[in-house]
């Protein structure tokens, strides 16, 4: 599954709560969740939180499909 948050322009913790939760319940299906974003403002969220780690980020939706193959 790709996530883009290109559109996305505010970032807070219940969001973030929503893309683990999410991720939670693709992995219990064998599945994966890669995000696409390439704003700083929302990567900054992901690397001070630590979950740079956690999700794969990608700057692009055909990168992001690509690396989920």
């Amino acid at each position: 599954m790709v996530v883009n948050l290109e559109g996305v322009d505010f970032l807070d913790s219940t969001g973030l709560g929503v893309l683990v939760g999410a991720l939670k319940r693709v992995k219990a299906h064998d599945g994966n969740l890669t995000l696409v974003c390439t704003q700083d403002k929302i990567l900054k969220i992901f690397k001070i939180t630590g979950l740079t780690k956690v999700f794969p980020i990608h700057t692009s939706v055909e990168e992001a499909a690509d690396g989920a193959a």
